[in-house]
């Protein structure tokens, strides 16, 4: 049994921020041009969320949504090449983005 000190000392589980073998197969399955090797690289833990959330529309889009949409005000935002990687990611999966069929 953990006491209360030692309970008041514990922090939550942070995601892994290193790329997983899933999210590199996921990238790898998309399109050249929607692949987002920007986030894969930079943000890893962000790119392993999306590609578990990928055959979950509706996760997947609030997901995104509440990574570009600032709802609590005052967030630096993602670099832009980060950003526009997110915002075609979300045109791909919502079946917008020119020339590419969205995930089944």
């Amino acid at each position: 049994m953990v006491s209360s000190s030692e309970s008041g000392n514990r922090r939550a589980l942070q995601p892994l921020n290193q790329r997983l073998p899933a999210t590199a197969r996921w990238a790898a399955s998309l399109p050249d041009e929607v692949q987002p090797l920007g986030l894969l690289q930079s943000l890893p833990r962000i790119a392993n969320t999306i590609a578990h959330l990928w055959q979950d529309n509706a996760a997947l889009r609030a997901s995104l949504d509440d990574l570009l949409v600032d709802r609590r005000g005052g967030r630096r935002g993602f670099p832009p090449e980060i950003q526009n990687e997110l915002l075609v990611l979300r045109e791909y999966c919502e079946g917008r983005f020119p020339g590419a069929s969205p995930p089944a």
